[in-house]
């Protein structure tokens, strides 16, 4: 009877099970917690993969609108998109940067002004300019006088279109700087188009800058990626751009022309002509500018 009455007691788990269970819940409560906090980061991977992918450019244009509204969540897919080895995919990234941070995006558009492909340098160059942020100059400036001819041609682009007073006093004090002809030529450009008296100062120090430069201008430059994009669309019979001989020019010229765009005086201006001619060239340019003040 003894035997009948006495219940069997369940085994009960061990205090290391108990540690085991209770680890398990923490780390799922954790890894629910991190899906949700980085959701959308973790989305921005995933757009940022569709942009690399795409099949379509519709589907590539949805899933970068996409990455652009997470503003600054979408940091790791423009992450991914700016160290990608196609140019037009990085072009992505920097298009997506206007829609972060200004103190995060202003790192990687400095740094996107290096980049080897001159649209992705346009683009930066822009996404700085609509910043309106003149703290960004010091560093425009040192890329100039010390990084790489692709990164002073990044930052001319950039002072020009930031357009600020700052800005093109910047631009103005570089014609004192020395530099290769791809250099130069970049900062003639920017001048150029800023089109100011103090812009039209600086270019005349460049006049006596007599080496050749082949550096394309910006308007050869879009020529060039046109002309396949017209072939392929079946305008390959449309008239031509007249040819130019901008590559056969020298910094002399160049400046000279920009000039010219400025002060509607266009002398004959050589580096081939015998200095006295081109000094009354000079002097025509020089008595605007003193006339027209700042």
């Amino acid at each position: 009877m003894t035997g009948m009455c006495e219940q069997s007691t369940p085994d009960r788990p061990s205090p290391r099970g108990y540690r085991a269970a209770a680890v398990m819940v923490s780390v799922t409560l954790i890894l629910c917690t991190a899906a949700i906090v980085f959701r959308t980061a973790l989305r921005s991977r995933y757009w940022a993969w569709k942009i690399e992918h795409a099949a379509e450019p519709a589907e590539q244009v949805a899933a970068l609108a996409l990455l652009c509204n997470a503003g600054d969540g979408g940091r790791w897919g423009v992450t991914v998109l700016l160290e990608d080895a196609r140019p037009e995919i990085r072009q992505c990234g920097v298009l997506a940067l206007q829609y972060a941070s200004p103190d995060w995006s202003r790192r990687r558009l400095v740094a996107a002004l290096r980049d080897p492909d001159s649209d992705v340098r346009g683009l930066a160059a822009l996404g700085l300019a609509m910043l309106h942020d003149d703290r960004v100059i010091p560093q425009l400036r040192a890329m100039y006088t010390s990084g790489t001819d692709q990164a002073a041609v990044g930052a001319c682009l950039a002072l020009q279109r930031l357009g600020s007073p700052a800005a093109q006093a910047v631009l103005a004090k570089l014609a004192d700087t020395p530099g290769t002809p791809a250099r130069r030529a970049a900062l003639i450009e920017a001048l150029g188009a800023t089109g100011s008296t103090q812009a039209a100062k600086a270019l005349l120090e460049l006049l006596d800058d007599h080496r050749p430069c082949g550096a394309p201008t910006e308007r050869e430059r879009i020529m060039r990626k046109l002309g396949p994009l017209l072939a392929a669309r079946g305008l390959a019979s449309a008239p031509a751009p007249a040819p130019t001989s901008h590559s056969e020019q020298t910094i002399a010229e160049r400046a000279a022309e920009a000039l010219g765009r400025i002060t509607g005086l266009v002398p004959r201006f050589a580096s081939d002509q015998p200095p006295a001619q081109r000094t009354a060239a000079a002097q025509q340019w020089r008595a605007w500018i003193a006339s027209h003040g700042n």
